[in-house]
C-alpha cells in the first residue's frame, strides 16, 4: 500500500513561520513515514528548504503545489468564504493564538473561538487544540491537520532532538548564496546584528548606536533602513535573496544576535553562537525546542505583544517595543555575547 499524500499549501504567513512549519512537518515525517508530504513554499525559500529538508519531505513547485486544497491562513471567517465554497480547506491556529494571548477577552472572541469550532469539527478550517497553544509554531501551526492531531508535544519534541543534528550539518555544508553577497573581511573580529522583522521586532537605530556601534548590521539589500544605518556612522551587510546569505553571514562573525524574525529561526536550525532577542511574540512559540544557542526574553508587562491594525505600531500606540528602553533587557543581550 501506498503513502497517504498531504499536499499542503504553506506560501502564506510569516517567513520565519514558513520555516517553523518545515521543521514541524519534517519531524512529522520522521515520526509518520506512512504520510507523503509535500509543501508548497515561497519560491526564494525553496533550494535552502530542498537542501535540509528533502530527503523526507517534498517542496512543491508552482505547478504541483496548484494541487494543494490545504492552505494555512489569517483571515477570518467571512473572507475564507469564497474558497470554501468553491472546496478549499484551510489550516489556522493565527486566531487561536491571538485570542489566548488577550489578557482580557470580550464576547466577540468567545464567538470567533465558538465559529472556528464549529468549522473545525465541519473540517472546513482546521483549528490545533487549545491544549497546544503556547507551543513551537513548528507543532502548533500543524497539529491541527487531522492526519497528525495524535501527536503529542513530548513525543514531538523527541523527534526535532533526533532530527536537529542532520539538520545542522546539511545547512553547515555547501549552501545556495547569491553572487551578490560580498562577507567584509573583518566580519570574524565582529559582532553581526540582524535587526529587523516583518512586525514589531525591529532594533531601533539610537539602541543600536548607545550599544554595539562597532556590529555590524545586516539588512536585506532592497531595506531603507540599510542606508539610514549607514549614514549614521554603523557599518551594515547586505544579504539577497538566497536565504542561505544569512547562515554564510553569522558563520563569519565572531557571535549573532537576531530579532525574533525569519532570520533568526533559519539560524536556529544551524548556528550556535547566536542570541535571539525575544520582543513580541512568547519564547515558547519561537524558539526551536533543540536550539542550542542564547536567548534574552521580553521583560515588560505587555508581552506577549498582540497584533494591531490601522497606523498604530502596537496596540498600547509605541513607536517602538519597549524592551529597548528597559536596562535590564539591553544588559542581558550584551552579556549574552561571548568574546
Amino acid at each position: 500500500m501506498g503513502r497517504k499524500p498531504l499536499l499542503i499549501n504553506s506560501a502564506t504567513g510569516g517567513r520565519g513561520d514558513i520555516w517553523m512549519r518545515l521543521v514541524g512537518f519534517y519531524a512529522i515525517a520522521g515520526l509518520k513515514p506512512e504520510l507523503d508530504i509535500r509543501i508548497l513554499i515561497p519560491a526564494f525559500l525553496r533550494p535552502l528548504a530542498r537542501l535540509a529538508f528533502s530527503d523526507r519531505i517534498t517542496i512543491m513547485d508552482d505547478e504541483e503545489g496548484r494541487q494543494a486544497k490545504l492552505s494555512y491562513t489569517a483571515l477570518g471567517i467571512r473572507h475564507l468564504l469564497p474558497g470554501l465554497l468553491k472546496g478549499e480547506r484551510y489550516i489556522c491556529s493565527f486566531q487561536r493564538t491571538v485570542i489566548e494571548d488577550k489578557k482580557k477577552k470580550q464576547l466577540k472572541d468567545y464567538l470567533n473561538i465558538l465559529i472556528f469550532k464549529i468549522a473545525d469539527a465541519l473540517n472546513l478550517i482546521k483549528v490545533p487544540p487549545l491544549k497546544w497553544s503556547k507551543t513551537f509554531h513548528g507543532f502548533l501551526e500543524i497539529v491541527a491537520i487531522k492526519e497528525i492531531r495524535n501527536v503529542d508535544y513530548e513525543t514531538f519534541k523527541e523527534q526535532v532532538a533526533k532530527d536537529y543534528q542532520g539538520i545542522y550539518d546539511r545547512l553547515n555544508g555547501k549552501i545556495p548564496l547569491s553572487p551578490e553577497l560580498t562577507i567584509p573581511v573583518d566580519l570574524k573580529e565582529n559582532v553581526i546584528i540582524f535587526p529587523t522583522g516583518s512586525s514589531k521586532q525591529f532594533v531601533p537605530l539610537p539602541w543600536a548606536l548607545a550599544n554595539f556601534p562597532n556590529a555590524y548590521y545586516a539588512f536585506f539589500h532592497a531595506d531603507k533602513d540599510l542606508k539610514r544605518f549607514s549614514e549614521n556612522g554603523l557599518k551594515t551587510v547586505a544579504f539577497y535573496k538566497e536565504a542561505g546569505d544569512i547562515i554564510a553571514l553569522a558563520k563569519q562573525a565572531r557571535w549573532t544576535i537576531s530579532s525574533d524574525s525569519f532570520q533568526s529561526h533559519v539560524l536556529q536550525s544551524c548556528h550556535d553562537k547566536t542570541t535571539i532577542a525575544i520582543t513580541e511574540v512568547s519564547k515558547s512559540r519561537v524558539i526551536n525546542p533543540s536550539f542550542r544557542g542564547k536567548v534574552v526574553d521580553s521583560v515588560v508587562a505587555c508581552h506577549p505583544c498582540l497584533h494591531s491594525s490601522g497606523s498604530l505600531y502596537c496596540p498600547a500606540g509605541f513607536t517602538e517595543c519597549q524592551n529597548w528602553h528597559q536596562k535590564s533587557y539591553t544588559d542581558n543581550l550584551v552579556a549574552s555575547v561571548e568574546y
